[in-house]
């Protein structure tokens, strides 16, 4: 198949809907939904941002997705719903578009079905309707979350919702970014109503589904990547399919336009694109997510992880690891004074932001899930290095110009406790208690530099990426 200059990139964002089985693999969790529902059970979908919640609820609401398991769902009406403006609207809003939304689809199967009421009414008449002409509503309820998070919506609310499908008379399947319980604004907490759900996670592709959505559709347009081309796509991201489908278009766009891939200029551009999905990916993750993923961001490929959805792509982590860099270069001095204390607490020392320098996670790299006195293990280890670069001329003297610093840091943090007070010990300096303290600030902000430049030596001969 031969390509011309006006050909469509085949992963523009609307060619997936043509390509269901290429974007909505996931069939275990497809048999799942579609034998809950069957049972006239609850589903809530979790998954990150930008995951495929959206589009795998759209794919269970096509006929022949649902045809491909052994269950007969010729009777169950599916009905796909957009609640992402929710966080404004009120209860009446949601009633009366999944009502609306009832009616044309059970138009599309044959239904007569009509509005009578509004609001609570309207919603179970129309029910009412659906059950008495022999057919069941499944209503796919995309970013169920905004719903959850206004506070115009009660329990009273929940607990009607409930009513119907405990009832048997409707299912639900929600899609969310965590479990709805735990997205939820406080009038809502411990609604029964969160009870009725199995929560399954939609997850990253797997490698046969990354590798297929890659492949044929390149293949297709007459331009197929090579198989150094495709490694390269799996690297950058992963299996998440967002990130896929995006690096792919951008991919594709490169090498019909230049007919070879520069693969720095590419990288930048990709990271470039998706830093803005980076972001808001990053403020919908709770703050130990997000600390689980700054760990994660320094651990090289084929480790295992806790978000592989997320990690796995090594664009993503280079979005990370600029995040915990900027962490890191502004560290207080009073920051890395904490840190010392901790010195002899490893666990506590693990779980400071010095945890997040590449210095600490080449130490590890040899393990696969350090512990946090694992990594206060590594930190203390980088610590003592820094300190080690502070050392004099000479053997060391304690009043000694050029030792000054190391004599102050070495003996107010890093040696054992001998239970030596602070004026014995600047006496031992040979200088006054006023000065040690003013002297020791100065030793601790000397140190900070000294990480920040041996962090940033090993930066620059970083050639993960």
């Amino acid at each position: 198949m031969d390509i011309h200059p006006g050909s469509s990139n085949p992963y523009f964002a609307k060619a997936k809907m043509h390509r269901p089985e290429m974007f909505f693999g996931r069939a275990d969790l497809l048999r799942k939904v579609f034998e809950s529902v069957f049972h006239r059970q609850c589903v809530s979908i979790v998954g990150p941002r930008g995951i495929g919640k959206t589009s795998f609820l759209w794919y269970a609401s096509l006929p022949e997705a649902q045809e491909a398991f052994p269950f007969d769902l010729s009777h169950h009406l599916f009905v796909f719903l957009d609640l992402r403006e929710y966080l404004r609207k009120s209860s009446t809003d949601f009633f009366h578009q999944v009502s609306r939304e009832m009616i044309r689809e059970g138009k599309k199967r044959g239904l007569t079905l009509h509005s009578d009421g509004t609001g609570e009414d309207e919603f179970s008449g129309i029910l009412d309707q659906i059950e008495d002409q022999g057919f069941f509503p499944v209503l796919l309820l995309d970013a169920f979350d905004k719903v959850t998070l206004n506070e115009q919506f009660d329990r009273a609310f929940l607990e009607f919702l409930r009513a119907f499908a405990s009832s048997g008379q409707v299912s639900y399947v929600t899609a969310s970014l965590a479990p709805l319980f735990e997205i939820c604004h406080s009038g809502i907490a411990g609604s029964p109503f969160f009870n009725i759900f199995d929560t399954c996670h939609l997850e990253a592709l797997s490698p046969e589904e990354a590798y297929r959505l890659i492949s044929e559709p390149a293949s297709e347009s007459g331009l197929p990547f090579s198989n150094n081309e495709i490694a390269l796509i799996l690297k950058w991201a992963g299996y998440h399919p967002f990130f896929l489908q995006r690096i792919c278009y951008l991919f594709w766009e490169e090498k019909r336009n230049s007919g070879k891939i520069q693969v720095k200029q590419l990288r930048d551009r990709v990271y470039k694109e998706l830093s803005p999905t980076f972001e808001e990916i990053w403020k919908s993750l709770s703050e130990n997510q997000q600390k689980v993923l700054q760990d994660e961001a320094r651990l090289k490929e084929h480790q295992q992880r806790q978000f592989p959805e997320l990690s796995e792509s090594s664009i993503f982590r280079l979005f990370i690891r600029t995040l915990c860099r900027i962490t890191f270069f502004d560290l207080t001095s009073d920051e890395l004074e904490t840190a010392l204390k901790s010195l002899d607490d490893l666990a506590a020392l693990g779980k400071t932001n010095l945890r997040l320098m590449k210095l600490v996670a080449l130490r590890l790299k040899d393990q696969q899930m350090p512990t946090a006195a694992d990594k206060g293990m590594a930190v203390r280890s980088v610590l003592n290095e820094a300190l080690q670069h502070l050392q004099g001329s000479g053997r060391q003297s304690d009043g000694a110009a050029d030792w000054k610093y190391y004599n102050i840091l070495h003996y107010s943090f890093f040696k054992k406790k001998t239970g030596i007070t602070k004026e014995q010990l600047a006496a031992r300096l040979e200088i006054s208690a006023r000065t040690y303290y003013r002297e020791r600030d100065k030793a601790i902000e000397t140190l900070r530099q000294e990480l920040i430049d041996m962090e940033m030596e090993a930066d620059s001969s970083d050639d993960e990426e």
